[in-house]
């Protein structure tokens, strides 16, 4: 491998002269000038993802840079989160400002090209909106274009309170505060070990003292108070961008929806340029290997990720080979589906696809995994409704990661659950490949005025194991869009359509495909108190009859996106 160097906090002067600082990693002998690749973090520029990243991608011959974001680490100034609609604009003038700088940094030839996920993906979005000169070429993935594509209307409290704890460590730290833990890694700790299990449960959560999340308390509270609307916007960017991106998620990254970026580039006219990566992986990129869940998913899933942004960067800079996973020729969109064993190409995101129409059925008791739920490809009759009662004060709990991003997880401990309605097809007597959107279309009642509905696509393989592959959650108050709620009428049936995820497998012969239904999944997504009110700002959990309908007047159904060719 080739030696690098390493030149720590390296200061970037903002345009209103607040210090950046970053780390710059290069290789120990570069041939003449080179490109720089810049990733701005507000999680400390030194952790190891970023010192390992940047590490291999000087190896690789390229000048890497790591910098602390405005407010954070070692980097001077006040932090804006980017949960805080007015942050966007700062964040765009400091990233122009860094690249520009990157540009000018010594054996650099002038061009830079941004990378990172999640946070550090938002960022490279905002830069591009402000067009600093010297951006090159983009590898971004986990962050959708709307603050929704993740939520859906609903605040995301496992996910969201781990991170702000976990962020107001160095909150805290900066400002000389003693009251919680100063570095990251110790509130991680703290969070999963002590204090989730006291303040994910706390009502009103608009009543969460100050101490708890230091300096973000007050816009944390201000997040709450509008699920139904976006914190960040790249309006039409993606039109004028003349720059190639690289886009990459996991089926299982709870923010796969950063695919209708890819989807906005290849509707412009440079849309050859751009590419889109999908694995059977999650958000973290720790998570780009075969076995994160219980399932072995083979080599080809091994992608480390240094690997994948610097080969995107060697074909799209230095005009080397195309990438090995989602370089050019064969089509835009490399896609490896669960349970194959190797990599697809397509030209366009979605794949062509017809649509698969499973209906439900039951006798009236699909409750639980060993009831009469099943699905078929025919239409309902006469048949009875099916029912549960969801207690917001016993929600069904998420099955993910420690640090409340998703994962493939054995749904089994929740099969004793009445909450859940469960409908699942014969075994397959062949094999069916599914990518793209599934949709769930369902007639349901509550006897509330306000409710949630959530859906789950599981695989239950051959072997018995039942594992998770796409879930989505309506708040029925937004079922008609965002920004207008509309209440439910008690009892009532309506028709609803429950936002799925991306989905992208390779059902085996002998398997199953299960609906699973419910109305909750905490801590993924706050509970529906089922009040109609402000659940951020109440104390009162009120249980909720929830009645969902199949029968010929009210058929509710799974549609699948089938590949025409298997």
């Amino acid at each position: 491998m080739t030696e690098v160097t390493v030149e720590r906090d390296a200061i970037c002067l903002t345009r209103d002269g607040i210090a950046l600082r970053a780390d710059i990693w290069r290789p120990a002998a570069a041939a003449g000038p080179v490109p720089v690749l810049l990733t701005r973090t507000p999680y400390n520029k030194a952790m190891p993802l970023n010192a390992d990243t940047c590490r291999a991608l000087a190896a690789r011959g390229y000048i890497a840079v790591t910098q602390d974001l405005r407010g954070t680490h070692a980097s001077d100034g006040d932090f804006d989160w980017i949960k805080n609609p007015a942050s966007q604009p700062r964040e765009a003038r400091d990233g122009w400002d860094a690249v520009e700088w990157a540009a000018r940094l010594p054996g650099s030839d002038g061009r830079v090209g941004t990378f990172g996920v999640s946070y550090m993906s938002h960022c490279s979005w905002s830069l591009a909106v402000a067009g600093p000169p010297a951006l090159a070429a983009m590898h971004v993935g986990g962050m959708g274009l709307s603050t929704l594509d993740m939520t859906f209307g609903i605040f995301d409290i496992g996910r969201r309170l781990q991170w702000a704890y976990a962020q107001a460590a160095d909150v805290r730290r900066r400002a000389g505060r003693s009251d919680g833990p100063l570095t990251r890694e110790a509130a991680n700790a703290e969070w999963m070990n002590v204090m989730q299990g006291k303040w994910l449960w706390h009502l009103p959560l608009t009543t969460i003292p100050e101490p708890v999340f230091a300096g973000l308390t007050g816009p944390l509270r201000d997040y709450l108070e509008i699920p139904d609307r976006s914190t960040h916007d790249y309006g039409d960017v993606h039109a004028r961008l003349r720059i190639p991106v690289c886009t990459v998620t996991g089926w299982w990254d709870r923010l796969s929806l950063c695919v209708r970026h890819h989807e906005r580039l290849q509707a412009t006219a440079g849309r050859d340029r751009h590419r889109l990566v999908i694995g059977p992986w999650s958000h973290d990129p720790s998570t780009f290997r075969r076995d994160i869940g219980p399932r072995d998913y083979g080599p080809e899933a091994d992608q480390p990720y240094p690997g994948l942004v610097a080969d995107w960067f060697d074909e799209v800079l230095r005009g080397g080979a195309p990438a090995r996973v989602g370089g050019g020729g064969g089509g835009n969109v490399s896609l490896m589906l669960v349970n194959e064993p190797g990599w697809r190409r397509y030209p366009v995101w979605p794949p062509p696809a017809r649509d698969f129409v499973l209906h439900l059925h039951s006798d009236g008791r699909a409750n639980t995994p060993r009831g009469s739920g099943r699905l078929a490809p025919e239409a309902p009759g006469d048949e009875p409704a099916d029912r549960f009662l969801y207690d917001p004060a016993d929600p069904l709990m998420s099955l993910m990661g420690r640090n409340a991003h998703n994962l493939p997880v054995d749904q089994s401990p929740h099969d004793h659950r009445p909450d859940i309605l469960s409908y699942s097809t014969p075994p397959l007597e062949q094999d069916l490949v599914v990518a793209g959107y599934p949709r769930c279309e369902i007639w349901a009642a509550s006897d509330a005025p306000d409710t949630d509905f959530t859906a789950k696509i599981v695989e239950i393989g051959p072997d018995g194991l039942a594992l998770n592959i796409v879930q989505g959650i309506l708040r029925a108050r937004y079922r008609e869009g965002y920004g207008r709620e509309v209440p439910l009428e008690p009892d009532r049936p309506t028709a609803m359509s429950i936002p799925l995820m991306p989905v992208g497998i390779r059902f085996r012969r002998g398997s199953r495909i299960r609906l699973d239904i419910s109305s909750s999944d905490f801590p993924a997504f706050d509970r529906n108190h089922n009040t109609g009110g402000r659940d951020w700002a109440e104390t009162v959990l009120r249980p909720a009859r929830q009645t969902l309908f199949h029968d010929a007047a009210h058929p509710s159904r799974l549609v699948l996106p089938v590949l025409e060719a298997p």
